[in-house]
């Protein structure tokens, strides 16, 4: 009798069973348990970590890894082959018991693992590992790598947004609740029919843009703020900017430039001082950087729209709305300055804002060219896409593999830049889109304008959304200051009915990734109260 090779079969050693499967044993026919088993002794686990169970199989080793476990600790298994996962369930050894605190990942599931981590990451978990547990990680080496790095970045990626909320959160916030009256007059966001240029602050979009001049009127021109300066210098008119800086600093980007841009797309949480520049051109859309429900309840209020995820850079943000506002994906969209590196001395395009800065304060001790970023410790030289050194940083170089890993494949998403760190695009001119697409009507700013029923419905929303948020934050004062006499079991339930809705009094707290009853944490919030009672006020 002749046995299906595609499917797992027990094998008896001398010291327990073993797995044949595609026609390879997946442990030793000696000592099976004995190599897993030494690993789990020899390994060390630190709390908070997410734990890839790789082929579990027989589940040799999961009893005595759990038994070792710290605290906030979770077990994944993970397993691309239906066959062995199935085996894994059936636990033909009888090593897991009913509540055994280990979950199987089905195989149509793991690409989206990342996502299922992220959503369960409240702070508890650190950092995520590996454990090859069987043979049977041979037959998906290389995506197993993958996933695993994948997830690392999910976990890295919180902790970075945590450092993030920590330093800017208080001000997303604030920022946020100062531009809703804005909202409501602002323009809608229209779809585009023609080529849309993504345009960043990198070398190569000058180039490009002096492709674009020679057929102006062929391309949508999405540019980021800092180039603002730049298509002003060039004289060209871009039909977008979009700005999500939350700090005064990027206002200078747009002094003498408000000419230079038919519509500004600025994130709800963009300083407020840039959506007073020219309110009659604001399009507002929101970036959703934390998952709260204060942003839920915007959302589901309509009061925000356009929301796209946080992606750390304006560079990326801006390709993330113009695959938002194309009108279907036959529209291409080209991307140029999105170098994420820079050349020995220059680190932006010619006469961006941050090159221009740089002239103004041009002295004896600080020269025009930025020799100083080419030659930091955490500079480091590659070829660029033309052939020439290109340096880039670890900020820099995590930007573009978080586009690569966002974009790669995205239909008719090219990159038209010359220069810089390769994207993981196809590269195309963009002088070729210019003969194949024309324009096709340009909006007029009539048909760009939201209804006035709309604002109008929007606005009576914003108001009572003020509204809300001002009672509810005196109430919580109240109770704090014992205005409102409530017994400890009953205030504290009612502030967890109001705080949980209004992260923003926390979030940005080094501890502040949930909600906790603590005296330091409630004489910290108690604190926030004023600051934001004064803005709504």
């Amino acid at each position: 009798m002749v046995k299906d090779s595609l499917k797992p079969c027990l094998v008896q050693t001398s010291q327990g069973f073993s797995v044949n499967y595609k026609e390879r044993l997946l442990y030793s026919k000696y000592n099976p348990q004995k190599s897993i088993l030494t690993l789990i002794q020899n390994i060390n686990i630190l709390p908070g970590t997410i734990i890839l169970c790789i082929s579990p199989a027989l589940n040799y080793g999961l009893p005595e890894l759990v038994q070792k476990l710290p605290e906030d600790c979770c077990l994944f298994g993970i397993d691309a082959e239906p066959g062995l996962l199935e085996l894994s369930k059936s636990d033909p050894c009888r090593k897991l018991s009913p509540d055994f605190p280990f979950t199987h990942i089905p195989a149509g599931e793991l690409l989206s693992l990342p996502e299922k981590i992220s959503a369960l990451n409240d702070g508890r978990f650190r950092r995520c590992i590996r454990i090859d547990f069987s043979g049977g990680f041979a037959f998906h080496s290389e995506f197993y790598q993958q996933l695993y790095a994948a997830c690392q970045n999910t976990v890295a990626q919180f902790w970075k947004n945590r450092i993030t909320l920590v330093k800017f959160g208080r001000r997303y916030a604030g920022n946020i609740l100062k531009n809703l009256p804005r909202i409501s007059k602002s323009r809608s966001v229209e779809k585009v029919k023609r080529p849309i240029a993504v345009i960043g602050a990198g070398e190569s979009a000058v180039k490009t843009l002096e492709s674009i001049k020679q057929d102006r009127s062929s391309f949508y021109i999405l540019a980021v703020d800092a180039v603002l300066q730049t298509l002003k210098a060039m004289n060209i008119k871009a039909d977008a900017v979009i700005c999500e800086e939350a700090q005064d600093l990027i206002a200078g980007a747009f002094t003498g430039a408000l000419d230079s841009a038919d519509r500004f797309f600025v994130s709800a949480s963009t300083n407020p001082n840039v959506t007073k520049l020219c309110p009659g051109k604001n399009a507002f859309y929101a970036t959703e950087y934390a998952e709260t429900n204060f942003f839920k309840r915007l959302r589901s209020l309509q009061i925000l729209e356009n929301i796209i995820p946080p992606l750390g850079s304006v560079g990326l943000s801006a390709v993330e709305l113009a695959l938002k506002i194309r009108a279907d994906d036959s529209v291409p969209v080209f991307v140029s300055g999105l170098d994420f590196s820079f050349s020995c001395g220059q680190t932006h395009a010619k006469n961006s804002f941050h090159e221009k800065n740089r002239r103004t304060k041009n002295c004896r001790l600080s020269g025009l060219e930025n020799f100083a970023s080419s030659f930091s410790p955490d500079a480091k030289p590659f070829t660029g896409k033309d052939g020439r050194t290109f340096y880039t940083t670890t900020p820099l170089s995590g930007y573009a593999e978080l586009f690569a890993y966002r974009y790669t494949g995205t239909k008719n998403l090219f990159d038209a830049g010359k220069s810089g760190i390769p994207l993981g695009l196809e590269q195309k001119d963009i002088e070729a889109a210019g003969d194949i697409y024309h324009d096709n009507e340009r909006a007029s700013a009539e048909g760009n304008r939201s209804s006035p029923e709309k604002n109008k419905l929007r606005d009576k929303k914003i108001t009572e959304f003020i509204n809300e948020e001002k009672c509810a934050l005196q109430e919580i004062k109240d109770i704090f200051t014992g205005r409102i006499n409530l017994s400890p079991e009953e205030s504290q339930k009612r502030l967890a009915q109001l705080l949980s809705d209004r992260e923003y009094l926390y979030l940005h707290f080094p501890d502040g990734c949930r909600l906790d009853f603590s005296q330091d944490f409630l004489n910290r919030v108690r604190i926030e109260l004023d600051y934001f009672l004064k803005i709504l006020n």
